[in-house]
């Protein structure tokens, strides 16, 4: 009757144990990352969702797109256009005052103020050619008498570590309006503990602009 173990036995035994707590240890390590990378994944999703939403709700508030921002191309050309601080997103938003009537206004006067809005980037390393991008939101209001109120412009970062954002239209000749504002964001987060291992997700919307300019 056996009554212990041998040696060769526990070495066998601690070799398996060995074995499955690298495996259960691998196993855990890979769940682990993989449970990072989609809450990463999904937190760039929620940041791309919301500030696209937010540029939507503006350009559909606005009341005209200026000429040129952003720059209209055709079908061809979308392929050249690369993110640069050139490449805005400008319109205006005006405000009536219907309490006054105007015919009495003094000369010069409207019934109405406007905001121009404008959408712009801005590296966040002017020395770095590879640098990632901030998106800012601008906000310019007339009075008036369709004078700038500087003193009162407003500026918010809207979003950072952005890869990619261009704003186009496409040549449509046969569209009322000048056609839909397209928008190409690109935004990549780096992880926190690998700085070479990035996140990143590319989204292309576009949107209608509507309203019209009281002049």
């Amino acid at each position: 009757m056996r009554k212990g173990f041998t040696v060769v036995e526990l070495m066998i035994g601690m070799i398996i144990m060995a074995i499955l707590m690298t495996v259960l240890y691998r196993t855990f390590t890979t769940s682990r990352q993989t449970a990072a990378e989609i809450i990463a994944n999904h937190s760039i999703n929620d940041e791309l969702d919301r500030t696209l939403l937010r540029i939507t709700d503006d350009i559909r508030e606005s009341n005209v797109i200026l000429p040129g921002s952003p720059v209209t191309i055709e079908p061809m050309e979308v392929d050249t256009l690369s993110t640069n601080k050139d490449n805005k997103l400008k319109f205006e938003k005006y405000l009536y005052d219907y309490t006054k009537d105007p015919i009495s206004l003094a000369a010069g006067e409207v019934n109405y103020t406007k905001n121009v809005v404008t959408y712009y980037l801005e590296p966040d390393d002017d020395q770095n050619p590879k640098s990632l991008w901030t998106l800012q939101r601008s906000m310019l209001p007339y009075n008036n008498r369709k004078q700038p109120e500087n003193s009162q412009e407003t500026v918010f970062t809207i979003l950072k570590g952005i890869r990619e954002c261009i704003f186009y239209r496409i040549n449509e000749p046969h569209t009322s309006g000048g056609g839909n504002v397209y928008i190409k964001l690109k935004l990549t987060r780096t992880d926190s503990d690998n700085e070479d291992k990035k996140y990143s997700n590319e989204i292309t919307i576009s949107v209608k602009e509507r309203g019209a300019n009281p002049e």
